[in-house]
């Protein structure tokens, strides 16, 4: 065989599809175990759903959406310490978010340096963005979030909350008053689970406050990458990559090609690649179109992917004629737009835009850009509190399918091993326990190469 790369006839180890966080994450975790990789990618550029694209009119890159990252996210650093980029997250020394309300009251949330989760109690009842009466309510979660962590390596404890019970239904029912809900926890839900509180199963948002309030204060730290996605790590995992041996390629249509439970390879423009193992690490939208025909073995696969329901983020950019934010980003609560980071503070000098993210968007989808534009401009002029400066250019990048559904009665989430020899699962709705973010993906990678390791290797 001579395939782009591989010189020699033997069987390539393994082939990878999708170059997100998830795909990246597990082929570096192989190229750095010696085993021959092949990484394949449909666009042209790499990194799926968390990508940079350069704006055409000021030829900046921007990203499609503000993706955060948390102190929590201990295999994502693992990801980018392996390629050699962790440095360039910038991380909080412990949780501070600043808040402008609906009432245009401009507060903080600082967790001081206490043992989790006295540091997020602490910091809740300092808030005095809130009546003192919420603010003890807060405590009221402790019993329930210690109880979920017991039962964490033992398996879901129903006690805890109901699958068919949403996030609000569940803060209600533990006390959390409205203003509490609707400042902090709501907000926090919204951006963790990309869904709205009255939507969203509340499981998986419990799995959230125990990441967040667990084991050292740097867990609930908010981190910023100090560079555009594609810098961050899409171009450093596939030097990673390149430079131990394996190959990456974009724009190309691939299929994986089975016979009953045993893998062949891959279909890749018309030629059969066989390989010992494939990682499918595409979207679950994407995964029924891996295959020609409809695998038995998969069916089931194949019928939640196809039955999962989405949630859409709506991103705003806003090129502005000065600096307008004294915080790299502040929390919008009770308004269409959640977040506004200032990309200039992160990104540093010769950057000048803002972005303004709106998660669970489905109310914004299809509205016009025009509409989309003058209603973060809006929403902007009200925190800022320079009300002179001047929008010389704007973008819209719409995500219909950023994340899988989280409401209850959605389809079970598959796990990393599937009924096909060699075949294994990556992505962020694969079930982690996580919601489908950053670690979400990054988690199934190195399970899938861990997998994948352990079946080479027998």
């Amino acid at each position: 065989m001579d395939y782009d790369g591989f010189k020699d006839n033997s069987m390539l180890d393994a082939i990878v599809i999708g170059s997100g966080f998830a795909g990246l994450s597990a082929a570096t975790k192989l190229s750095s175990h010696g085993f021959s990789v092949l990484v394949l990618e449909a666009k042209s550029r790499l990194g799926g759903r968390a990508t940079s694209i350069r704006d055409s009119v000021t030829g900046q890159w921007v990203d499609n959406g503000q993706h955060v990252l948390f102190g929590c996210y201990r295999e994502t650093f693992r990801f980018l310490e392996r390629i050699g980029t962790n440095q360039d997250v910038r991380l909080q020394s412990a949780l501070v978010v600043d808040v402008v309300d609906s009432q245009r009251q401009h507060t903080r949330i600082e967790c001081p340096n206490l043992p989790p989760p006295l540091h997020l109690i602490t910091g809740i009842l300092e808030w005095d963005a809130l009546p003192l009466r919420d603010r003890w309510a807060a405590c009221r979660l402790i019993p329930p979030l210690i109880q979920a962590r017991r039962s964490l390596g033992n398996g879901y404890d129903s006690r805890v909350a109901r699958s068919e019970e949403t996030v609000r239904e569940w803060l209600i029912r533990h006390g959390q008053g409205k203003r509490l809900r609707e400042m902090l926890w709501e907000p926090l839900a919204l951006a963790a689970l990309n869904q709205q509180a009255e939507h969203a199963s509340v499981v998986t948002f419990v799995r959230v406050l125990m990441e967040l309030s667990s084991h050292t204060v740097r867990n609930s730290a908010i981190g910023l990458p100090a560079y555009p996605l594609m810098e961050l790590y899409a171009k450093p995992a596939r030097r990673f990559i390149e430079e131990r041996g394996g190959v990456v390629r974009t724009k190309v249509r691939a299929t994986i090609r089975t016979i009953g439970k045993r893998l062949v390879g891959v279909d890749i423009d018309g030629e059969c690649v066989p390989a010992r193992t494939v990682i499918s690490a595409v979207p679950w939208y994407a995964f029924p179109r891996l295959f020609e025909g409809r695998p038995t073995p998969l069916a089931s696969v194949m019928s939640s992917a196809e039955a999962m329901a989405s949630s859409p983020i709506v991103t705003v950019n806003l090129w502005v004629d000065r600096p307008i934010l004294s915080t790299p980003f502040v929390g919008l609560p009770g308004r269409s737009m959640q977040w506004v980071f200032d990309k200039q503070q992160i990104l540093g000098a010769g950057v000048s835009h803002v972005t303004m993210v709106s998660s669970g968007a489905s109310n914004l989808l299809n509205r016009s850009n025009v509409e989309l534009i003058a209603l973060a401009e809006k929403e902007l002029r009200q925190v800022a509190s320079d009300k002179a400066w001047r929008v010389s250019h704007a973008s819209v990048i719409r995500e219909p399918l950023a994340t899988f559904s989280l409401a209850p009665g959605q389809p079970n989430r598959p796990a990393t091993v599937t009924a096909i020899n060699g075949v294994f699962l990556a992505g962020d709705w694969i079930q982690t326990g996580l919601p489908g973010t950053i670690e979400s993906a990054v988690v199934s990678g190195h399970r899938a190469a861990d997998e994948t390791i352990l079946s080479l290797t027998a």
